[in-house]
């Protein structure tokens, strides 16, 4: 038996070397090697969890504006009524959307936390590695950290807090002090071990997950595209996360051999069938399997929406498998390696997690590794797919490995808790999958009754939400009892006196530092942290007031213009026209004149010439174009002509105005009517004009002389006597300020392709529209309905000026029809929330 054991400790020697070759041996030389390599990790580290907080503020600033424009809309429109009549159920609606913004804003604040936490080194991790809740975090090293400003080293003695410093009397208080010292001794394992198991296991349950979802989305990629698009094997979102998790695993078995360095030596000295089968398994079919795809992973990049065939399996397929197997052997040799008997022959020591230089030598290499995986999968996608590729690949799993980081600090925090509520049993641990599924159920229910449950994600946050309350009562009411149980074991006396004090009972805060973990080490609070890192966390409070500060700002400003609009609109209290136009008797010019302040004159040519094919109304035969624009022609009419269209758009049809005659000024070559505008005042203004034009060659026939018929939409711009205006201006430049100001902050959002944007965007609509919130609510929609009425082979052109021109660009591209727009706002991003490709298009 002593002779099998060898020979598996020699065979198990080969992947124990190699993993510690390439994990600790080659990576420390780097680091120790390259100038401030620790300071650019944590640097680098910390910019990507900023950036996926930019990225969660950016969606946070569109879901809450969706959210206010549709409130104050539905209340101002009448459709309010659901709060008089039915009550409960406007507020069950209410408490559905707050959890909504509530989780998000939670996940947020995990993600600042485990942002700084990489950055600092991991200091709660270190701390329920060492044991203790609230145990301080020694620095004995005499080599400062380079981010440590401080001079001062402080002496910090390990261990459970004195709680009394009088000498022990009686036998029953060294009983008491012995099973007080057991029951410290045994939590402090307890936390150790979820510390260490729990990342591993959510992981596996995520890809387990992950796995289930492509087998089901494999044959029906049209059902998965549009509701279950996480779950699309060929898709940029699924493709990320099966990285990601694949670096998780890496860092974790990296992790596990830094703190067990003596794994396969354990391993080998295991007892039982499942030592065997861990050893078997990974000698003779993960490790090479892993192996041989991980080189064909290297040099064939398969790319969004193509799959390969290895073996005549599909390689997401064959990859999410190989992740899970290599996940499953992870944990059972971790279940071998952390038995008591063999766990001392595995090299495990908390001299290494104390110690200092060896702790921050560890995390650097966790950071190493993160980014030398990301830069691989940027040069190989870079290489087969190009720049632009690479670089939407990057930024997908620069925000997808953050979110999942966070999700695994959040349950490793949640299991530390629980376990921290009293000794696991195994009746209490099979309660927990009954109690999740009934809260489940309820939510589901809830968003039911208020006409939301086709509505996953929805459901999802509304069931995170009442997890989250549920924990939170778990906890007040572990305390409540702690509390009730010193008072009858102390007969109503809460605190000892200093002569006689007894071990068995704990004031408020030492229950509380005894039975709630920290869900981080706040440097505020924390001596040594607070000197060393108090700068950078003052930088980045104040970049997050600032975001926040915007976000209110704006959200106030919005809701304020809604409101506003709303109640113009129910009073009427428009004005008819601001826009005016006279005919001058002096020289039969036509003077225009804009909300009284701005006019503009328009000559007309005494040249008779002037109206032959091709030449527009304004310019004289002489004169040539300024513009290289000008002399081209959409459907036989000029750049100025729909200049002119658009003008003419500003006045409302009415006699007073008289608007053919102004037509007829304008286009004397050509027959142009009005053929209808907006349906009330209330509605933006429009005008429909059906232009026939008998001086061009008609290209629906064979080259013969003949009329064109056109029909042009023309769509005003800004009114400034309509508040309704302002507001629109202010959501369709959401998308592009939004993006402009979080480029300020994070340089690389500067060089993102306009592919990468346009994802970006239409990721975060189409996130919106699971959430049951539409963002439909533009005042375009009488016009789109319209447009859409007009027969196929017509030709239509749609135009119009500023708020306008965006307007017929959007339009324009839902219903495919040609655009002519004058100076419009940032339409490429608006034009990005609701359709995909057309943006393309736009000219």
């Amino acid at each position: 038996l002593d002779m099998q054991w060898l020979a598996m400790e020699m065979f198990l020697s080969l992947p124990g070397n190699c993993v510690r070759l390439f994990t600790h041996t080659f990576p420390s030389l780097l680091i120790d090697k390259v100038p401030h390599a620790h300071s650019a990790c944590s640097l680098a580290s910390l910019y990507v969890f900023a950036q996926a907080l930019g990225l969660f503020w950016f969606f946070l600033v569109s879901l809450l504006a969706v959210i206010c424009v549709t409130f104050v809309t539905s209340a101002l429109q009448g459709q309010s009524m659901l709060l008089v009549q039915r009550p409960l159920q406007a507020v069950a609606l209410g408490y559905v959307y707050y959890s909504v913004v509530r989780v998000i804003f939670l996940f947020s604040s995990t993600m600042w936390t485990t942002g700084w936490e990489i950055y600092h080194d991991f200091p709660t991790l270190r701390r329920m590695l060492l044991g203790g809740a609230r145990t301080m975090i020694p620095n004995p090293s005499p080599r400062p950290s380079p981010r440590d400003n401080s001079k001062e080293r402080l002496n910090i003695k390990f261990g459970p807090p004195l709680l009394g410093t009088a000498r022990l009397r009686t036998k029953d208080q060294v009983a008491q002090s012995a099973e007080a010292g057991a029951s410290t001794m045994e939590r402090r394992k307890t936390r150790r071990l979820l510390a260490l198991i729990t990342p591993l296991g959510v992981v596996l349950v995520l890809q387990v997950i992950l796995l289930a979802g492509q087998i089901f989305c494999d044959e029906r990629e049209t059902t998965c595209s549009h509701l279950w698009v996480i779950f699309l094997p060929t898709g940029k979102l699924n493709r990320a996360i099966r990285f990601v998790l694949f670096v998780f695993i890496i860092q974790w078995i990296q992790a596990w051999s830094g703190l067990f360095p003596n794994w396969h030596v354990a391993l080998a000295k295991a007892k039982g069938l499942r030592a065997w089968l861990a050893s078997g398994t990974l000698l003779v079919g993960l490790l090479p399997l892993c192996t041989i795809r991980l080189v064909l992973w290297t040099v064939r990049p398969a790319g969004t929406g193509r799959v390969l065939f290895l073996v005549g399996v599909r390689h997401h397929m064959i990859d999410s498998l190989l992740v899970t197997c290599l996940c499953l052997w992870c944990l059972l040799a971790a279940s071998l390696i952390l038995q008591p008997q063999v766990l001392k022959m595995s090299g495990f020591t908390l001299k290494s997690v104390k110690d200092e230089d060896r702790w921050r030598v560890f995390c650097s290499l966790f950071k190493y590794t993160m980014l030398v995986w990301f830069s691989i999968q940027s040069v190989r996608i870079c290489i087969a797919k190009g720049p632009a590729s690479a670089q939407s690949d990057m930024i997908v799993i620069s925000f997808v490995y953050p979110m999942l980081l966070c999700i695994i600090w959040i349950v490793t925090f949640v299991a530390v808790a629980v376990a921290g509520l009293g000794k696991p049993s195994r009746i209490s641990i099979l309660s927990f999958p009954p109690i999740l599924g009934s809260i489940y159920a309820g939510s589901m229910v809830l968003c039911s009754w208020v006409r939301c449950g086709q509505f996953p994600l929805l459901v999802i946050f509304t069931w995170l939400h009442l997890c989250r309350a549920a924990f939170r009562v778990a906890r007040r009411w572990r305390r409540w009892s702690e509390r009730f149980r010193n008072f009858i074991d102390n007969k109503g006396e809460l605190h000892a006196s200093a002569s006689e004090p007894t071990l068995n009972r704990h004031s408020d805060e030492d229950l509380r530092r005894m039975t709630e973990p920290q869900f981080s080490v706040n440097p505020s609070v924390n001596r040594d942290l607070k000197k060393s890192y108090r700068v950078e966390r003052q930088v980045g409070r104040i970049a997050v007031r600032m975001f926040v500060l915007i976000c209110l700002s704006f959200l106030s400003i919005l809701s304020s213009f809604a409101f506003l609009a709303g109640l113009q609109q129910r009073a009427g209290l428009y004005i008819d026209d601001v826009m005016i136009w006279k005919k001058l008797e002096k020289d039969g010019s036509v003077e225009v004149t804009n909300a009284g302040a701005s006019v503009l004159t328009l000559g007309v040519s005494n040249h008779s010439t002037a109206f032959r094919e091709g030449v527009s109304s304004v310019l004289t035969p002489g004169d040539s174009p300024h513009y290289a624009v000008c002399g081209n022609s959409w459907n036989g009419l000029q750049l100025v002509d729909y200049a002119m269209l658009a003008m003419v758009s500003y006045m409302s049809p009415t006699a007073k105005n008289a608007l053919p005659a102004l037509l007829q000024h304008l286009f004397p070559h050509m027959h142009v009517t009005i053929q209808r505008s907006q349906s009330s005042k209330s509605q933006r203004r429009w005008l429909e004009f059906d232009i026939e034009d008998c001086g061009t060659k008609n290209i629906q026939s064979t080259g013969t002389l003949g009329c064109r018929r056109t029909t042009i939409i023309s769509i005003s711009g800004t009114d400034i006597t309509r508040i309704e205006d302002y507001a629109e201006n202010i959501r369709m430049w959401t998308e592009p300020v939004s993006l402009q100001i979080l480029s300020t902050v994070f340089p690389t959002v500067r060089i993102w392709p306009r592919d990468c944007t346009a994802m970006i965007i239409r990721a975060l609509h189409n996130v919106l529209g699971q959430l049951a919130l539409q963002d439909d609510q533009w005042h375009y929609r009488e016009i789109l309905d319209h447009v859409r009425q007009i027969p196929a082979d017509r030709e239509v052109v749609i135009t119009g000026h500023s708020l306008g021109g965006g307007i017929a660009l959007v339009v324009g591209a839902l219903t495919d029809r040609l655009a002519v727009a004058l100076q419009p706002p940032g339409i490429l991003k608006a034009c990005e929330r609701r359709f995909e490709g057309v943006y393309h298009s736009l000219a």
